[in-house]
C-alpha cells in the first residue's frame, strides 16, 4: 500500500513521499546467518556502547533515494560514525541518507546459500557505489559459499580492495579492520572479534571472567609464596636451633 505520513525527526517536520514499499522476499535459510550476526553485533555494540555518535543496526534498510522507497539496501549489520544515533533510532523508520547526510562507513553480510551470490555481486557493487568504506563478509560454512571464511574489503579510489588474511597453524583465519581497529577471527567453528594487540576477544563477559581468573591465580600465587616463605622460615629457625644446640654441646665438651 502507499505510505504517506509525517515523521517528526531531530531536524524538522518532513512529509514522506507517496511511495510503494515492496515487501522483501524472506530468506528461508536465514538460520545459518543468525548466530554469527547476533554474536558479532553484540561485540561491536559493546565496543561502542559509550559512544552516542555511533549508530549500529542490523534490521533496517539504508534508503538512498527519497523519491523511491524501493531504492534501498539492507545489510546484515552496518555502522555509521559521527551521527545522532539516538535521534535516528527514535525518529526515522530507516537510515535515510538524505536526512542523515552521509552513508554508513561499515557494512557486513553473513552468507547463506540463497544470499551468497548477491552478497558478492549486486550488494557489493551497491556498497561500493554508495561509498561505504569497509565491506566484510562472513561465511559460517568456513568458505564453501564465499570461498574464504571471512573477507574484508576497504574502499580505495572508489573501488574495493581486499584486506590480507592471516591463516593460523590451527586452521584459523584472521583479518584486521583499519576502520574499527579490531581483528575479525574465524577459529574453524565460530567468529569472534579480537583486540589486535592482545589477541583476546573484546567480549566484556569473557574479559571479566579472564580478569577474575587472573586475580584468582594471582591470589593463589601470593598464597603459595606466603606458604613457601613460612616453610622456609620454619626450616631456617630449626637449623638455627640445631646449630645453637651443637655449639652448646661442643662448649661443654671443651
Amino acid at each position: 500500500m502507499a505510505t504517506t505520513g509525517t515523521i517528526t525527526n531531530a531536524w524538522e517536520h518532513r512529509t514522506l513521499p507517496d511511495i510503494f514499499y515492496e515487501e522483501p522476499d524472506r530468506v528461508e535459510d536465514g538460520m545459518l546467518q543468525y548466530f554469527p550476526i547476533a554474536r558479532i553485533g553484540q561485540l561491536l555494540r559493546e565496543k561502542y556502547e559509550d559512544s552516542p555518535d555511533v549508530f549500529i543496526h542490523g534490521d533496517i534498510f539504508i534508503s538512498y533515494d527519497r523519491t523511491d522507497g524501493n531504492r534501498r539496501i539492507k545489510p546484515d549489520l552496518f555502522i555509521a560514525f559521527d551521527v545522532p544515533a539516538e535521534e535516528i533510532r527514535e525518529k526515522l523508520p530507516n537510515f535515510w541518507l538524505w536526512e542523515i547526510g552521509k552513508v554508513p562507513e561499515f557494512a557486513m553480510e553473513v552468507a547463506s546459500p540463497s544470499t551468497a551470490s548477491n552478497d558478492m555481486g549486486d550488494k557489493r557493487s551497491r556498497y561500493e557505489s554508495l561509498g561505504i568504506s569497509e565491506y566484510w563478509r562472513l561465511d559460517p560454512t568456513g568458505g564453501e559459499l564465499y570461498e574464504f571464511p571471512l573477507i574484508g574489503e576497504r574502499l580505495v579510489d572508489g573501488a574495493y580492495q581486499a584486506y590480507e588474511l592471516r591463516a593460523g597453524d590451527d586452521g584459523s583465519v584472521t583479518a584486521y579492520s583499519e576502520l574499527l581497529n579490531i581483528d575479525f577471527h574465524w577459529d574453524g567453528r565460530e567468529f569472534d572479534v579480537l583486540d589486535p594487540i592482545t589477541g583476546i576477544t573484546i567480549d566484556k563477559r569473557v574479559a571479566a571472567e579472564d580478569r577474575a581468573d587472573f586475580a584468582e591465580n594471582r591470589a593463589n600465587r601470593a598464597e603459595d609464596r606466603a606458604d613457601a616463605e613460612r616453610t622456609a622460615r620454619i626450616a631456617s629457625e630449626a637449623r638455627e636451633r640445631a646449630l645453637l644446640k651443637e655449639i652448646e654441646r661442643l662448649r661443654r665438651q671443651g
